[in-house]
């Protein structure tokens, strides 16, 4: 496993070990490795460093491949250079060996980008995206399904939605600060609706599609059984707090955006600006009909992978 470090990897990890596989796991030298546990075999790595790759996956059947940049701060596409160019590096190198069975690849909903629509969209979504990430997501996803063609390798495609759970960072848990501190509050009924994922119901997705037969060369979203509306989503964490949010007019929050943005042209950083204020208002509902055919189930509903998450923070301070 790339990536193995990181938020989902880490999880990914865990479950893959409590499951009874063997595993292996690369990451950056640099990588908090103390998260993974001595049982696992450990790789230091860069796979934009073909060289570092060579021999890690000699006994391995299946490669699930996370390792990404995911921030949004790139300006360019080449700073996004490790999601297809040490995609590329990783699945050839996987490919040469005859164990490796499947090839998973994680990908992103926002190479199809959001669209602020109600509509469910689906895996057959053409690539639409106005993120230099989602664009590298694109090249990771081309990558993977010309090389799957040259080297006869089965790929299988996870694009996770908004991810949450123990572990998590950015933007979740400060999300998650923010209600706990009263500094959190509604934008007018907050009734937009998202599609976010616990990150163990996307582990269980994850696996399942990896072992089968009939999601070889197939695309799942990872999300939850059905999107949440913000205010759902908020006040089942407020409710863990046993606190109360606030609800503002939009056209109030608006004006503070506005100034907000200005704060933030001159180097600030401010709570909320027009950026910030359209992803909180944004609506994105992705299909998941193809992920219950094999037999998805998600386990966890929004109350409890709210209170394990939060309990997972708290037991951290």
């Amino acid at each position: 496993m790339t990536g193995a470090c990181g938020f989902i990897g880490q999880n990914l990890v865990a479950e893959l070990l409590k499951q009874g596989a063997d595993v292996i796991a690369l990451d950056l030298p640099t990588a908090n490795w103390s998260i993974i546990p001595k049982s696992v075999r450990r790789v230091p790595a860069d796979i934009l460093d073909k060289k570092s790759l060579v021999g890690v996956f000699d006994t391995v059947n299946i490669v699930y491949h996370l390792a990404a940049r995911t921030d949004l701060g790139g300006k360019k596409l080449r700073d996004y250079e490790v999601n297809f160019e040490g995609t590329k590096n990783v699945f050839i190198e996987a490919a040469k060996k005859s164990s490796v069975e499947r090839f998973v690849f994680y990908s992103t909903q926002l190479v199809v980008g959001l669209f602020n629509e109600k509509r469910f969209i689906d895996e057959n979504e053409p690539y639409r995206t106005n993120t230099v990430y989602g664009q590298s997501k694109i090249e990771g996803e081309k990558v993977v399904k010309a090389l799957s063609n040259e080297y006869g390798v089965n790929y299988t495609i996870i694009r996770p939605t908004s991810v949450y759970g123990p572990a998590g960072g950015a933007p979740y848990k400060d999300f998650f600060k923010a209600i706990k501190s009263g500094r959190y509050f509604h934008v007018g009924r907050a009734d937009n609706l998202v599609s976010m994922v616990y990150v163990k119901n996307l582990i269980d997705l994850t696996i399942l599609a990896s072992l089968h037969k009939s999601a070889k060369n197939k695309v799942y979203y990872g999300n939850d059984f059905h999107p949440y509306t913000m205010r759902d989503f908020a006040e089942t964490a407020a409710s863990y707090y046993k606190i109360q949010i606030t609800s503002l007019p939009y056209a109030l929050v608006l004006l503070i955006s506005y100034i907000g943005g200005i704060l933030k042209a001159v180097g600030l950083n401010p709570p909320i600006y027009p950026f910030r204020l359209k992803n909180i208002m944004m609506n994105y509902c992705y299909d998941i009909q193809n992920t219950l055919a094999i037999g998805y189930d998600p386990k966890y509903n929004l109350e409890l992978g709210v209170r394990e998450t939060l309990d997972w923070y708290e037991s951290r301070k």
